[in-house]
């Protein structure tokens, strides 16, 4: 017998989605009416938005520089002012020199009163107690070296100056030289530096030579007061003339 033929397959068929129900007429002119309003209020606040000044741009770095000094503010009374409590001292003070001389820099009368302590910054000055405290040393190596001997010429030549200068304090007739350190002895003991340094003037050149270390340090100490009064003074009167 010959096979039945097989029944043909049915064709699959893909569900077709319903179209859409148009909405109720209350519900759509109610989204309508929202949508326009929606429209409304953005068009309003961009309005407001663009009738507001833009606030200033400032840039990062801007934001965290202090504001500029204004063109006459007075710089070197600054520098001043900074510079003064170094001068009594007697440590070293190039960086506040440094800085009160570039803040006086357009300044005549400021820049002058300063340039002599530039032989004095890098050292600094002793202070006066410092410089009677060793001012024997200085005076008996100036006697050694009037009589020829060098400052550690032994015990008995450094025994035979400090003699002489005991006979000298006494009112005994000595060497110029004996008389000069006595006098600045005496001027160092009631604190005029500059009678001390005006009496050891025109030495002869052994007791000169034997004197200058200390003397360098007696010459800064009067640069350093001399420079503070002066500094202080100006700065007075700058003040006053505001």
């Amino acid at each position: 017998m010959m096979p039945l033929p097989a029944p043909p397959a049915e064709e699959a068929t893909t569900p077709i989605d319903d179209p859409p129900q148009p909405l109720p007429p209350r519900q759509g002119r109610a989204a309508l009416l929202l949508s326009g309003s929606a429209v409304i209020l953005a068009a309003a606040a961009l309005f407001v938005a663009l009738d507001r000044p833009l606030p200033p741009m400032v840039s990062p770095a801007a934001a965290v520089m202090p504001a500029p000094l204004p063109a006459d503010a007075p710089l070197p009374l600054i520098g001043i002012e900074l510079l003064l409590p170094h001068l009594p001292r007697s440590a070293p003070f190039p960086r506040a020199l440094a800085l009160a001389l570039a803040f006086a820099a357009g300044d005549p009368e400021a820049s002058a009163l300063l340039a002599p302590l530039q032989a004095v910054a890098p050292q600094g000055a002793p202070l006066v107690r410092h410089l009677a405290d060793t001012f024997g040393d200085a005076a008996e190596a100036a006697v050694l070296a009037e009589m020829g001997l060098a400052p550690d010429a032994g015990w008995l030549a450094r025994r035979a100056a400090a003699t002489m200068r005991f006979g000298a304090s006494l009112g005994s007739a000595g060497t110029p030289t004996l008389a000069a350190v006595q006098a600045a002895s005496a001027a160092l003991a009631g604190g005029d530096l500059t009678a001390a340094e005006r009496a050891l003037e025109g030495l002869p050149p052994a007791p000169t030579a034997a004197l200058r270390p200390w003397r360098e340090g007696l010459q800064r100490r009067l640069a350093a007061d001399e420079a503070a009064r002066n500094l202080a003074a100006l700065a007075l009167q700058r003040v006053a003339m505001q």
